[in-house]
């Protein structure tokens, strides 16, 4: 277990000691992946459907804080709606300025959650996110997953009805408008899938936030049960057309993952917990202190023996003279329990001292 360990404190100080190369990698991947796959289930503005045009603008990303990998893939799906329908562009357009004027009032910094989840729900896998944001983050990235799901689900309705939105004139407008919004509101699975995503998040929240003992156990638990029973229930009750298999694969996927981030980053050792208490001039304080599992480096290796002439430093006695008095036997290894031969290298008899250390005279 302990080379667990070591491995996990390794790759932690590789982490710091590189994170400004690694981070704008990572952020160059989540950009391309983003982006492709916008290209690739859209294409209906060729101009921007091209492996070149993506890896500028994920380049671009990788410079740029996170938060411009959201406004790129908004510009990438308005114009590939424009592609398709001016006003379905126009509708685009107001529904992305009301959810971001949601998304910037209470979560402006989980703009990668917003651009994320439209992606992992393409690939069925959007489950896991939940209880991820309930462990790493605060109770109001539910806004930035909700927004996630409902630009999901509007994108899914314009690729549905896009052979029928191609035929429609501009003189068609009302049929547009009514045939979106009809569509929006009429999709229960949306409105199932984000109550699910909210109620996971804020209670994974809450249970590892609880002075208990494995709460980010618990929390794990609860919330991955909560979501699977939250979205099997609304499919059975309102026929959402969810996947149950899929469902409980993501959930079970958010678990794995949720307990490598735990190890990473709530890594403690409650049997080794304690209650302090201590005041000031206004209050009594009541603490629990749980202490972190951290190996230091010299924990992971054979500790030295320090031998006499490394350990001797002065002192000036009272006439002004170095002294070097450590108190420690010379001829005794510390470290093996025994006193060395003499003849031996270590061995150095009473002498060798007295000529070089007298505490009368300077060196």
């Amino acid at each position: 277990m302990k080379k667990v360990f070591e491995i996990r404190e390794k790759i932690i100080e590789i982490y710091y000691k590189y994170d400004v190369f690694i981070l704008p990698v990572l952020k160059l991947i989540i950009a391309f992946i983003v982006l492709h796959t916008v290209n690739s289930k859209m294409g209906y503005f060729t101009k921007i459907d091209n492996v070149a045009v993506e890896l500028i603008a994920s380049l671009l990303c990788s410079f740029l804080p996170s938060g411009m990998i959201l406004v790129f893939a908004g510009l990438f799906t308005l114009l590939h709606m424009y592609g398709l329908s001016l006003i379905v562009a126009g509708l685009g357009a107001v529904l992305y300025i009301v959810l971001y004027l949601l998304f910037l009032r209470f979560s402006p910094k989980s703009a990668l959650v917003v651009a994320v989840l439209p992606v992992l729900m393409l690939w069925k896998i959007p489950y896991m996110l939940p209880i991820i944001l309930g462990l790493a983050a605060s109770p109001g990235t539910v806004v930035a997953a909700g927004c996630g799901v409902v630009a999901y689900y509007f994108l899914h309705i314009i690729n549905s009805n896009s052979a029928t939105i191609a035929t429609m004139e501009l003189s068609e407008v009302q049929d547009q408008f009514k045939l979106m919004i009809d569509s929006m509101l009429a999709n229960k699975g949306m409105i199932i899938v984000v109550i699910a995503f909210a109620v996971t998040i804020i209670v994974v929240y809450l249970i590892r936030r609880l002075p208990i003992k494995r709460n980010w156990e618990i929390a794990i638990g609860a919330g991955a049960v909560l979501q699977i029973l939250i979205l099997l229930i609304g499919d059975v009750k309102l026929d959402t057309g969810i996947s149950p298999l899929n469902v409980i694969l993501g959930s079970v996927l958010g678990v794995a993952i949720a307990f490598v981030l735990k190890f990473f980053k709530f890594c403690v050792d409650f049997n080794r917990s304690e209650r302090v208490q201590f005041e000031d001039d206004d209050y009594y304080y009541y603490v629990k202190a749980v202490p972190k599992i951290n190996l230091g480096a010299g924990e992971s290796g054979r500790v030295r023996h320090i031998s006499r002439r490394m350990a001797r430093k002065p002192f000036i006695d009272s006439w002004g003279q170095e002294v070097y008095d450590d108190g420690i036997d010379e001829n005794y290894d510390y470290e093996e329990g025994e006193y060395y031969e003499e003849g031996s290298e270590e061995y150095e008899p009473e002498e060798y001292y007295e000529e070089n250390y007298d505490s009368g005279d300077e060196q």
